[in-house]
């Protein structure tokens, strides 16, 4: 293909057939889309697609492109137009399917682009709700602890399904761990006032952070029998 020649972005125009007559990359690359060639039909600019469609396809000066080709071309372009979207989106934080899906819808990205970008990242590795899933509620207990219905109600807006969560959630163990490491952060906040007020106080935030009665409650004896203890 010989010396890449950078140009900025031509006019959008309708892509049309005929033979190839020179290959110009882009000057300005978008965030996440890496390098645009910009391809000419007949000494006229047809399409631009990404320099990855250009390496699969061996597209070189004088190669013919027909319609059926042309079509082929734009949609692995679109796929991988797509794809690079989704793996910048991905680049901050794991994310759940939906979070994807939604991400390219608002982009406007065609439902069966976004579909084949999602059974692409799904093959991959780089989505699985069950594994966002166990993560998000691992990173949750370390950082911040909360009680599942909190945890249900954050993975329920990620769009994760309903089976998925509920094998996420801590168990009846690790629930009682994460209140009392929650409750021990705040209890010098509490040690100002009566017993009663202090234990309202606790019990409240508690449930507040998604663990219900009986969990605030356990969780408060405990922490004042391990202080009577010390």
């Amino acid at each position: 293909m010989g010396r890449w020649i950078f140009h900025f972005d031509f006019m959008a125009t309708q892509p049309f057939p005929g033979t190839i007559t020179s290959l110009v990359a882009q000057a300005k690359k978008r965030r996440g889309m890496g390098t645009r060639v910009n391809v000419f039909i007949d000494e006229k600019f047809s399409f631009a697609v990404s320099i990855l469609v250009i390496e699969k396809f061996r597209l070189a000066r004088g190669m013919a492109v027909d319609a059926a080709f042309l079509t082929e071309l734009l949609r692995y372009d679109g796929d991988t137009k797509a794809y690079a979207k989704a793996i910048f989106f991905l680049g901050y934080r794991a994310r759940s399917e939906a979070e994807v899906r939604e991400r390219l819808k608002r982009d406007e990205w065609p439902d069966e682009v976004i579909e084949r970008v999602l059974q692409k990242l799904r093959e991959q590795g780089f989505l699985n709700d069950e594994n966002f899933s166990n993560l998000w509620v691992e990173n949750r207990s370390h950082s911040r602890p909360r009680g599942g219905r909190m945890l249900q109600q954050e993975l329920r807006q990620k769009g994760v399904d309903k089976e998925t969560i509920a094998a996420a959630l801590p168990g009846a163990e690790e629930e009682s761990e994460n209140a009392l490491a929650a409750l021990k952060t705040k209890l010098r906040l509490w040690e100002k006032f009566d017993e009663k007020t202090a234990r309202e106080k606790g019990i409240g935030f508690l449930m507040r952070r998604g663990f219900n009665y009986g969990v605030a409650k356990t969780a408060w004896d405990q922490s004042h029998e391990e202080d009577e203890e010390s």
